[in-house]
């Protein structure tokens, strides 16, 4: 009888190794991080301490370092970045080392104007949704109309995209609780 319990309780319980596995196992796989304007990164380059530096990516989306002057970096990930340093050190060191860290997240900026509680810049380190950056805006005045307008830049271009608040404050699932993409301009009515 004893034997059958415990031969009962094995098979019913999980091992720890699988729980373990279980909640570590990632649920989505996760994209890499694309390095943005206003970035700070630690760029090291092995056995060459006057090559490291830390830098902020310039609004013309370049890096400079040492020897190697202009690197773009904008719209680049850390793995891309780091392999065309090295592509470019190796006229100069055999066999280059290097790493590419993202130090600050500065680039998710969206700018939040009208009847919010408070409006201006607000940055965020990763991506962000509307509801989030209302919520930051410290949420509608008592004056809104649950109206909002995104405004999007694309090159020279622009586009606006109308957004009725009301079904995100109500609780329904909504579009208009959209992804935000750094630069956006909300204005809220």
């Amino acid at each position: 009888m004893i034997f059958a319990s415990v031969l009962l309780l094995v098979a019913v319980v999980p091992s720890s190794a699988q729980q373990v596995k279980e909640v570590t196992q990632p649920t989505a796989p996760r994209a890499s991080y694309v390095i943005g304007v206003d970035d700070v990164l630690s760029i090291h380059v092995w056995g060459e301490p006057e090559l490291n530096v830390t830098v902020k990516v310039r609004p013309d989306g370049f890096i400079t370092l040492p020897l190697i002057q202009d690197v773009p970096a904008h719209g680049r990930t850390t793995v891309a970045l780091r392999e065309d340093i090295v592509e470019r050190l190796r006229r100069y060191i055999r066999e280059p080392n290097v790493s590419v860290t993202v130090e600050e997240i500065n680039n998710y900026k969206v700018y939040v104007l009208g009847e919010v509680r408070s409006q201006g810049v607000l940055t965020f380190t990763k991506p962000t949704r509307l509801l989030q950056a209302l919520a930051a805006a410290g949420g509608l005045s008592e004056f809104s109309k649950k109206e909002a307008t995104l405004v999007r830049s694309y090159g020279a271009g622009e586009q606006r995209m109308q957004l009725d608040l009301k079904r995100i404050y109500e609780g329904q699932e909504s579009k208009e609780n959209i992804m935000l993409a750094p630069g956006d301009v909300l204005l809220f009515r």
